[in-house]
């Protein structure tokens, strides 16, 4: 599989308002046709409405798309959760419902395309360039959440950093497993349930000391 990331994977960029809105109608194709489990460059032309030729003006290969696509994603996912903490001021939101507040909006970035989230986690989450990607947008979201947390009177953890670290961690990967297989459990529950996992946790509840 080529590497989305290279230089090679990216043509000429969209400019123009028209060079935009083919890009545009190119990546929305491409988020239908990955939802359902069946892309070709072939396919994502016809339902874009462009020439394959106009395609690879832009994006060499499906796989290049893909990883627009992947970029787009982790913008939102820190916006959103970004967003979802700045709106939510610790000292006048109870912990639990901030925590809620996060976890609900990382599941509704992931839960309205099931079939294309799983495509990311098959072809592009080997590669070490998106992992690194990856890694960036957690140490963003941590630093966003480390501040929330640092400044919320109900935690009590010892190590707020590394808390913030367990916390968006952990909740990517309950939130991928979700989606992958939830196996009957409603949205409503499982955030209820993942909320009252973080809450007990940064509470301190039943806490240890360390040996």
């Amino acid at each position: 599989m080529s590497d989305p990331s290279k230089p090679a994977g990216r043509r000429r960029s969209p400019v123009q308002d028209r060079s935009r809105h083919t890009v545009d109608s190119i990546l929305e194709a491409a988020t239908r046709l990955f939802d359902h489990g069946a892309a070709t460059t072939n396919g994502i032309a016809k339902l874009a409405g462009v020439s394959i030729g106009s395609l690879y003006e832009y994006f060499p290969n499906k796989d290049a798309i893909l990883g627009r696509l992947f970029e787009a994603h982790i913008e939102e996912a820190v916006d959103a959760l970004g967003g979802a903490l700045q709106a939510s001021p610790p000292e006048e939101t109870p912990l639990r419902v901030g925590v809620r507040r996060m976890v609900e909006q990382l599941l509704k970035l992931h839960e309205g395309q099931p079939g294309l989230q799983r495509v990311f986690l098959e072809r592009l989450t080997g590669l070490p360039v998106v992992r690194d990607r990856v890694a960036e947008a957690e140490r963003k979201l941590r630093g966003v959440l480390q501040a929330w947390l640092a400044l919320h009177p109900e935690v009590a953890v010892p190590d707020v950093e590394l808390a913030a670290r367990i916390v968006i961690e952990g909740s990517n990967a309950l939130v991928h497993g979700y989606v992958a297989a939830d196996e009957g459990v409603s949205a409503a529950v499982f955030t209820d349930e993942v909320a009252r996992l973080w809450t007990g946790y940064l509470q301190g509840a039943g806490g240890f000391e360390a040996r």
